[in-house]
């Protein structure tokens, strides 16, 4: 038999189920470059992946000519990395989220393989693309996909590292990407990474020493930037990652607000991911322990601050539906006793639910007309003039900076006269109404171009 034959033979089941999964790959990136990039994150975050291009700096990240210390830098590496290697616009901006999205379902299939087998693995990789935020944000130029990703990869590297040492290194590499995904979240994953290790494999020394070299390679260096050219980089840190937190907080009130937004980020999974999540742990499986702690350590932090919002969440989705699976496939076979009915069953569920919620996203966000702000069209046309640019009215500073190119200054409340009394030309986007009501006088600018509501003028 051929090498070919031979892979085939032995990965053939394997093959099949990651074909099927690319095949949904026009979820993710169908019409994804056709609106113009939302304010404030997408067209923020693309601003700061355009500037490490232009100053050349991978640690220290700027934006509108400040510092930015909100999140560590891997997101915005890999979209100025697209950026560098295919240009720049709405599509490319969107690439890497995309390509993390199609990588995160793949990963999970991996990760429910090695817990349990290929049909929870599939499943749960099939209704992970169904999951409505997750998609969602994975058509979109945020952090959120990417950090994901790099949950379930260090989570699935950290198990094949517990049983085969060759795996540290990759596992040390995926855990220090997702210490630079996103500010404090990343810590959630330790108790998880606890249990995948206590009792496996003993290390030597010198087994450990080039894993953890790089892990504090690529954290420290990051870490070491932020300190030294940030002096409030650590208070920064925790008011971002842990928004608000009190310990004396409703907690009733909190945890709604979180049972909210998960039900709704993650559609029909939310209940039976829940019930998995707590049920399972009855079977006395590691597999369902280290799932089933990754959640309640994910969700704890959310019980003591209000701020949490609907994307936080996303990187609970794929646990929850990789538990649900888990048990229902386990359940199942403890009835049925029959590896075919119960694999029937499993992808018959998951089929019938992940069509009906993407089938509902398809209309709701993916096959929808293209919509081009009024903010992005007067910025591009701003961005032809060399005097500095100016916004008023509602804060679209991350939409003005990116399609205009430039550092750009808000007006504040009733700033405009004050402006105008400035002997300097500028170009400011407004309303007209705003001018007039401020009093300022048609002789003092000139409409350069007008969009809906709003317009670009030119300081005579």
């Amino acid at each position: 038999m051929t090498c070919a034959g031979n892979i085939w033979s032995k990965f053939k089941w394997d093959i099949l189920c990651l074909i099927i999964l690319l095949v949904t790959s026009p979820l993710f990136f169908y019409n994804l470059g056709q609106s113009s990039l939302v304010n404030w994150d997408e067209a923020w975050y693309g601003d700061i992946a355009r500037n490490i291009l232009k100053r050349g700096d991978l640690w220290n990240l700027f934006w509108n000519g400040k510092a930015y210390i909100d999140h560590p830098p891997m997101g915005f590496w890999l979209t100025a990395l697209t950026f560098q290697i295919f240009g720049i616009s709405e599509f490319w901006a969107r690439f890497p989220q995309a390509t993390a999205g199609l990588a995160a379902i793949i990963a999970l299939y991996l990760l429910g393989k090695e817990l349990f087998n290929r049909v929870v693995g599939f499943s749960s990789a099939l209704a992970l693309i169904s999951s409505f935020w997750f998609l969602y944000r994975a058509r979109s130029g945020n952090l959120d996909i990417s950090l994901t990703l790099f949950f379930i990869l260090s989570i699935f590297l950290a198990i094949k590292a517990s049983k085969d040492k060759k795996f540290l290194l990759l596992f040390s590499i995926s855990l220090a990407f997702l210490f630079l995904s996103k500010t404090l979240v990343p810590l959630t994953i330790i108790p998880a990474l606890l249990i995948i290790f206590w009792g496996t494999l003993k290390f030597k020394w010198k087994e450990l020493i080039l894993p953890v070299i790089f892990f504090l390679v690529l954290v420290g260096s990051w870490l070491i930037s932020q300190v030294i050219n940030n002096p409030g980089f650590f208070q920064t840190y925790i008011r971002i990652g842990f928004p608000e937190a009190q310990i004396k907080s409703s907690y009733i009130e909190n945890l709604k607000l979180f049972k909210e937004y998960l039900h709704s980020g993650v559609g029909k999974w939310f209940w039976p991911g829940i019930f998995s999540a707590a049920l399972s742990l009855i079977l006395r499986q590691k597999s369902f322990l280290i799932l089933s702690v990754f959640v309640l350590t994910f969700s704890l932090p959310f019980a003591f601050s209000h701020k949490g919002q609907i994307w936080h969440l996303i990187p609970l989705h794929p646990f929850l539906i990789l538990s649900f699976f888990g048990f229902l496939y386990t359940i199942s076979f403890k009835f049925v006793r029959n590896t075919k009915i119960t694999a029937i069953l499993v992808i018959s569920v998951c089929v019938y639910f992940s069509f009906i919620q993407i089938r509902q996203a398809w209309y709701q966000f993916i096959d929808i007309p293209a919509y081009i702000s009024d903010e992005a069209i007067l910025a591009k046309e701003a961005g032809k003039y060399s005097e500095d640019l100016y916004i008023d009215g509602a804060d679209f500073t991350p939409t003005a900076v990116f399609y205009s190119g430039k550092n750009v200054s808000k007006v504040w409340r009733d700033g405009l006269g004050e402006l105008f009394d400035n002997e300097k030309k500028f170009v400011l986007i407004t309303y007209l109404w705003r001018l007039d009501n401020a009093g300022i006088p048609k002789e003092k600018y000139r409409i350069i171009k007008t969009d809906r509501d709003k317009i670009l003028i030119i300081k005579i």
